[in-house]
């Protein structure tokens, strides 16, 4: 019987655990939430007269969280995917990178959103001092497409020779034809929420791209200042989160 009895006492002590740990996960889930939103960014040229469109899906992960991590902030937020190679039929291929730039600043990386803000900057979603578990979930509702403006395009190159990273060279939206021929231009961008996979195979495109998100394009120079593809890391072309 007393084997019984502490037999009975185990199996109680196991079923609260479980349901004190479900209890936690929820209010974890709840007031620590995380969102995984799959979108497919969408860009649409026209080239000669007829439009000439190019996508690709990424994933972007937001994340509060109850304390400051390592970063110090309590809203974490990371991109999962590859950039847009969108192929112009005789004239070259486009690259829409993840990476932004921000007119007007003198140096790179003075912009005060990264990439993954791109989301929440198109679909204009915004953040809710103090609760943020509110403007997270937001992000889990997401349905249907939002437009990206031409300010907020993110950044866009051609190379000269794929094979080389040190060939990339900024097209800026109103310059399309002076680097594809006279009969190309920008017509609009967009983002569709989907749940088909994320995008791959850009590796068969540049080759010499790596699993290191914080590579520099090319070799380093002494040159001042920096050449246009120092400023762009293999991340602007990969990422890779396991």
């Amino acid at each position: 019987m007393a084997k019984l009895a502490t037999k009975k006492g185990c199996l109680t002590s196991l079923k609260v655990l479980v349901v004190l740990g479900l209890i936690g996960w929820g209010l974890l889930s709840w007031f620590a939430p995380t969102a995984h939103v799959r979108y497919e960014l969408e860009v649409t040229l026209e080239v000669d007269g007829e439009p000439v469109t190019g996508s690709v899906v990424q994933e972007l992960t937001v994340n509060h969280g109850l304390f400051r991590g390592l970063s110090g902030k309590l809203i974490t937020r990371k991109v999962r995917g590859q950039a847009l190679a969108l192929d112009i039929p005789g004239r070259g291929t486009l690259f829409v990178t993840m990476a932004l730039y921000c007119p007007g600043k003198t140096e790179w990386g003075q912009c005060k959103y990264g990439y993954a803000y791109l989301v929440e900057t198109a679909c204009e979603i915004k953040k809710e001092q103090p609760n943020f578990a509110v403007f997270v979930r937001r992000f889990k509702r997401l349905e249907g497409s939002c437009p990206i403006a031409e300010n907020q395009l993110p950044v866009m190159v051609r190379f000269e020779d794929p094979l080389r990273s040190e060939t990339a060279q900024q097209v800026l939206p109103q310059d399309l034809g002076t680097a594809f021929g006279p009969d190309v231009r920008f017509v609009s961008a967009g983002l569709t929420f989907t749940d088909v996979p994320v995008s791959t195979g850009i590796d068969n495109r540049l080759p010499w791209l790596s699993d290191n998100p914080s590579r520099h394009l090319g070799e380093f120079t002494h040159e001042m200042p920096q050449p246009f593809y120092r400023n762009l890391t293999h991340g602007a072309f990969k990422r890779i989160w396991k």
